[in-house]
């Protein structure tokens, strides 16, 4: 699952996006100066609960922060997956 979107701060707008795959979770918030990035192989949480638990450190970056939006969630799913929902559908 990939998930996108804007953490809007007092002082900047920082883009994120989380990626959840079945080796873990990563998450890429692009602050001023560098990007912060943490990644875990902790398949267990989900990608908001991530971001929600990381929302401390990155508001030391940008300040007070006003308000989380997601922008986009793509289902990321194997070839094998796939194929197994269609002959769930099939049979």
């Amino acid at each position: 699952m990939l998930v996108r979107g804007k953490i809007v701060g007092e002082k900047f707008t920082a883009p994120f996006e989380i990626l959840k795959t079945g080796d873990g979770i990563s998450l890429r918030v692009e602050l001023p100066g560098e990007p912060f990035e943490y990644s875990t192989d902790c398949h267990c949480l989900e990608p908001l609960e991530l971001l929600g638990l990381l929302l401390p450190a990155i508001e030391e970056e940008i300040g007070e922060i006003k308000g989380v939006f997601v922008e986009d969630v793509e289902e990321k799913r194997s070839v094998f997956e796939r194929v197994r929902g269609l002959l769930r559908k099939t049979f």
